[in-house]
This record gives structure tokens, sequence and C-alpha cells, in this order.
């Protein structure tokens, strides 16, 4: 039988043999173009710099796929180890595109921003990362961003602006007023005292916990959607509490700590 002579494939068989076709057809464009489906070899860069700050000035950070890690330091130095990572076909690639990973300064004697929301390569993207681990003076003004991956911070006693959409945020030993708010993931601030504007945490899906003295004056407020409400070892005198909702005076009343959540529970407890 010739060729032309031969019928079009009818029925199930047809269509098993449009798919393949299709997906033949696709393998084919998808390699002329050289696109990357998947990176095995991974590369890394570090980025290091020393910065001078003015007390009470502000360390911005901005970043997509990584972490951000402050921990406190006396006099007036900022340091910063970036880890630039990234993954590609070959060691050779992965290293040349770890180098390449930008990080952007915007600096002051007040002021410093750092920007790393670096663009993924690749048909389906996060082969790219930098993970910042930063020394900064206690009374530092933190404003940190992120968008895939975590926020910690330790020891610091000024205001704290953190946010990222899918990690957790954790605070230990901080004294600053903060405002902190994730997507999915948890928030966990635990303080050695409050700052005047309070604290306020939010999530959407994860748990919020939240830790303070015993002896500390402040107004609670605390909200849920799906979960519950658990106060622990402090000396509350409730306004309202349900399993929902409670509002209630610490001490006497003080700063505001406001914490809300949709999917998940809210912990206040004392230490």
């Amino acid at each position: 039988m010739s060729l032309s002579s031969r019928s079009v494939p009818q029925g199930r068989m047809g269509r098993r043999l449009t798919a393949a076709g299709l997906l033949m057809a696709a393998t084919a464009t998808l390699g002329a173009c050289n696109l990357q489906i998947s990176s095995q070899a991974e590369g890394r860069s570090e980025w290091k710099k020393d910065y001078t700050l003015t007390p009470g000035g502000t360390l911005e950070i901005l970043n997509t796929n990584g972490v951000i890690e402050v921990d406190a330091a006396e006099g007036t130095k900022v340091s910063i180890t970036a880890e630039r990572i990234a993954k590609a076909y070959t060691d050779a690639e992965a290293k040349q595109a770890a180098e390449a990973i930008e990080i952007r300064e915007t600096v002051s004697g007040s002021s410093i921003t750092l920007d790393a929301k670096v663009a993924n390569t690749g048909l389906f993207g996060g082969n790219r990362e930098v993970r910042f681990h930063v020394r900064a003076p206690k009374g530092t003004l933190l404003k940190l961003s992120n968008t895939n991956g975590n926020i910690d911070v330790r020891d610091m006693t000024g205001q704290l602006q953190l946010a990222t959409t899918n990690g957790r945020i954790r605070g230990v030993n901080l004294e600053g007023s903060t405002r902190a708010e994730t997507t999915n993931g948890v928030v966990d601030l635990d303080y050695a005292a409050l700052g005047d504007n309070g604290v306020t945490a939010e999530t959407t899906n994860g748990r919020v916990v939240v830790t303070v003295p015993k002896t500390v004056k402040a107004r609670v407020s605390a909200r849920v959607t799906n979960g519950g409400i658990t106060t622990e070892g402090l000396p509350l005198e409730m306004t309202e509490n349900s399993r929902r909702r409670l509002t209630a005076t610490l001490n006497g009343g003080g700063p505001e700590i406001r914490v809300e959540t949709t999917n998940g529970g809210v912990t206040i407890r004392g230490k």
C-alpha cells in the first residue's frame, strides 16, 4: 500500500499516535531551542562586603530565593557575607552562573540597601538563590524582604520590618518593635523587652508564637480563622476570650501585641 492510500488512524489508537507525535515534536523543539529542563551541577560564589552605618541607621535587604540571617554586633560596622548559588548542566556553567548573580547596592551613611532579586533561568526557574549572613549593630532598623526562604534575626534592639512569602520568620532575644508577615510559614518571635510600637505578627498558613517576659506591660489582641488561641504563663486580664478571638491587658497595659493567622494556631506565652 502506498503512503498516499494509507488511512488516517481513528479512535483510541489514533489519539495515542497523535499524542506521541506531539510529544516528539515538543521534545525536538525544546532541543532545538536549547532550553534547560533540569539542572544537576551546583556552583557557589561568595560575596563579602563591610559597611559603616550611623547609630539607628537602616539596613534593607531584598531577596527572592534563599535565606536572610542577621546577628547583632557592637559598634557601627555592618558585615555581609552572601552565598550565591546556582545550578546548571556542568560545574563550570554553574560556577559562572553563581558569579553572575548581581547584588545591587545603594549606600549612604545612614542607609544600606542590598537588592538580590535575581531572575531565574531555565524553563521552570528556581535554580538561583542567595543566602545572606549579616552582622549589624544591634540598634539597626532592619527591613528584610524575602520570597522563597526564611528570615532569622537574633539579639537586635532596633525596629524590625520582616516579610516573606514562602518561609519562616524567627526572632530570638529581641527588644525593638516588630512587624512580621508571611503567607506560608511560621512566625516565632521571642522578646527580652517590647519596643514602644509593640508587635504585629501575621501569617496565612501557619502558626504564630510570641514569647515575652511575664512582667512586660502590654495590650494583647489575637485573631484566628481556622485554629485556636493558647496563652501560657501570663497574668492576662481578659476582655474577650473565645476560640477565635482574644483581647486582654498584661500588667496594666502598654504597647500592643497583635497576632493573626488564617489557617493555624496562635500561642502567646510568658517566660
